[in-house]
C-alpha cells in the first residue's frame, strides 16, 4: 500500500508541473509571437474545415495534455524504481503554503484584472501591501498548523525557515513577474497572465520546498 502511495504522491508532483510548464510554453510563445484579442482562434480541423476555438479552451487543452505528460513521466519513473520520501513531507509544506498565500492574492488578482477603476480612498499599492502582509501570516500559519496536525518533528523550525525564505521568494518572484510582463508589453491579454501567474507560483513553490529542507535540517 505504501509503495503505491509514494507513486501517487510522485505522479501528482510531475502532473502538477507538466500542467504548469505546458502553459508557460504556450502562453509565452503566444505572447512573443504576438498576442490576439484573447478572445477565439480559427484553426483548422483534422477534416480540413476550419474551427473556431476560444482561448480558454485552447489553455484547458494545453494544460489536460501537460497533465497527461507529467503522469506518464512519473509512470515511467516508477517503472526505473525512483520513489519519493513522504515522511519529508514537502509535498504538503508546498501546497499548504500556496493556499495560504493564494486565499489574500487570488480575490485581489481577480479584482485588478476584472475591476477598472478603485475606490479614491484605496490605494492600488496600498492594497498590495496589506494583502502581501496578511498571505505572508496566513502561509506560515498554514504551514505549522497542517504540520502539526500530523505530528510532524519539525512543524516549529519550518515554520520560522518559510518566515525568512518566503519574503525573499516572494522578491524574487515579483521581480522575475515585473520582467516578464516587461518583455510581453505589459499586454492585459490571457497570456500575459497565464505566463506571469505561472513563473510566480513555480517561484513561491520551490520557495516552500528551500524552506522545508531547511526545517529538517537538525
Amino acid at each position: 500500500m505504501r509503495h503505491y502511495a509514494c507513486m501517487g504522491r510522485m505522479c501528482l508532483w510531475l502532473m502538477f508541473l507538466g500542467c504548469v510548464i505546458g502553459l508557460l510554453a504556450a502562453a509565452l510563445f503566444e505572447g512573443l509571437t504576438g498576442p490576439g484579442d484573447g478572445e477565439y482562434l480559427v484553426i483548422g480541423s483534422f477534416n480540413g474545415a476550419d474551427t473556431t476555438v476560444s482561448e480558454l479552451t485552447r489553455y484547458a487543452v494545453i494544460a489536460v495534455v501537460g497533465t497527461a505528460m507529467g503522469a506518464l513521466g512519473a509512470g515511467m519513473l516508477h517503472l526505473t524504481g525512483a520513489q519519493v520520501q513522504p515522511q519529508r513531507r514537502v509535498g504538503l509544506t508546498v501546497a499548504v503554503g500556496l493556499a495560504g498565500c493564494a486565499v489574500v492574492v487570488l480575490p485581489v488578482m481577480v479584482a485588478a484584472a476584472t475591476v477598472s477603476d478603485l475606490p479614491d480612498w484605496l490605494h492600488p499599492l496600498g492594497l498590495y501591501a496589506v494583502c502581501g502582509a496578511v498571505g505572508y501570516g496566513l502561509a506560515i500559519a498554514a504551514v505549522s498548523v497542517a504540520l502539526r496536525m500530523v505530528g510532524d518533528h519539525a512543524a516549529r523550525s519550518t515554520a520560522r525557515a518559510v518566515a525568512l525564505v518566503l519574503p525573499l521568494g516572494v522578491l524574487i518572484a515579483t521581480a522575475v513577474g515585473v520582467g516578464t510582463a516587461w518583455m510581453l508589453g505589459f499586454s492585459t491579454v490571457t497570456s500575459t497572465w497565464v505566463v506571469v501567474t505561472g513563473l510566480v507560483i513555480l517561484i513561491l513553490s520551490a520557495a516552500f520546498a528551500v524552506a522545508r529542507g531547511i526545517g529538517l535540517r537538525p
